[in-house]
């Protein structure tokens, strides 16, 4: 009986191991997960991972596919200037090829310290802020003291190589964004004691708000008159000058005759003499006094070379003097 009940007790333990392999035969091995699925981030945003509502609205922000390259080096320097472990992780790879989505307005506030870096490299440094602000002040301190008092009308450009000069007397350069934004700093800082307008050109005035109309009105007119006169003035001027050329001219072609050939260099001295009406515009132009008669050697020296000269282009080289005899 005991060696009965054994056996029956060894072929049930046998069966029992038989199904058990089997089983573990006809299973079905789990399936490997489809490689595409990992090629390509899912489409929800990176920076948040959820859903984000229009600010205002119940609607949903769209999601953004990245489609430029620029976008990838963009967050991936801004990932790095962050210390950001899970952009820098995404960012490993192309996010271009594996398709990663965002919202605009988590993207616009992840990279604007991408930008704040950018203007500090362009010279928004802490020392470069401290310098421009000192600049600001010595150009806001000549305007008050000194525009707007004498109600001065000064351009742009020239409020603009002040604050240059002085930014460069403490070896710095003016920024782009400086140069921009000046106008807006006029405003905000001086308010309506300035005003600011384009030219018939285009290039920008400062104006002190405290020039009134009527006084602009009456220095318009004042320098209308004056010009007015020094039209007059020029037209008279004008008449004296042909009058004093002709009468210079007609002297020289009447007195200065045609020199002889041969002509025997002894005889340049007595031969030639300066006609008194040249001589005398000469003594003018060169003194202010044209009737003067004591005048230094290098004033008579002067007198003697450059009447010749004119004698000489006047005449068109028939009266040679005698600096030009030897000339053909």
């Amino acid at each position: 009986m005991k060696r009965d009940l054994d056996k029956r007790q060894r072929e049930a333990s046998f069966s029992d191991d038989m199904l058990s392999i089997e089983a573990g035969c006809t299973s079905k091995r789990p399936c490997r997960r489809s490689t595409s699925e990992s090629r390509v981030y899912k489409a929800i945003c990176i920076f948040c991972n959820k859903d984000r509502f229009l600010k205002g609205s119940k609607s949903r922000e769209k999601l953004t596919q990245d489609v430029q390259l620029r976008a990838d080096k963009t967050l991936r320097e801004c990932a790095i200037q962050k210390g950001d472990e899970k952009i820098i992780g995404i960012t490993s790879r192309d996010i271009v090829a594996a398709e990663a989505h965002y919202h605009l307005s988590c993207y616009k506030k992840y990279t604007k310290l991408k930008t704040k870096g950018k203007d500090n490299e362009k010279g928004g440094d802490e020392s470069y802020q401290v310098i421009e602000r000192e600049a600001f002040v010595d150009l806001f301190k000549y305007i008050c003291t000194k525009i707007i008092p004498n109600k001065e009308i000064v351009s742009m450009v020239s409020l603009m190589t002040r604050l240059e000069s002085f930014m460069l007397s403490n070896n710095k350069l003016l920024s782009e964004s400086t140069k921009k934004h000046i106008h807006r700093k006029l405003e905000n800082e001086l308010g309506d004691s300035v005003k600011v307008c384009s030219d018939d050109k285009g290039k920008l005035l400062v104006i002190p708000g405290s020039l009134s109309l009527q006084e602009v009105v009456l220095e318009n007119q004042a320098i209308h008159k004056e010009l007015t006169v020094w039209k007059t003035k020029m037209s008279t001027v004008t008449t004296i000058v042909d009058q004093a050329y002709s009468q210079i001219r007609s002297v020289i072609k009447q007195d200065m005759l045609p020199t002889p050939w041969p002509y025997h260099p002894s005889d340049a001295a007595s031969y030639y003499n300066v006609p008194h009406l040249l001589e005398r515009f000469l003594v003018g132009l060169l003194t202010g006094d044209p009737g003067g008669k004591c005048y230094s050697d290098r004033i008579n020296t002067l007198i003697q070379s450059l009447s010749q000269d004119m004698i000489y282009a006047v005449t068109c080289g028939k009266h040679k003097p005698p600096k030009h005899m030897l000339l053909p």
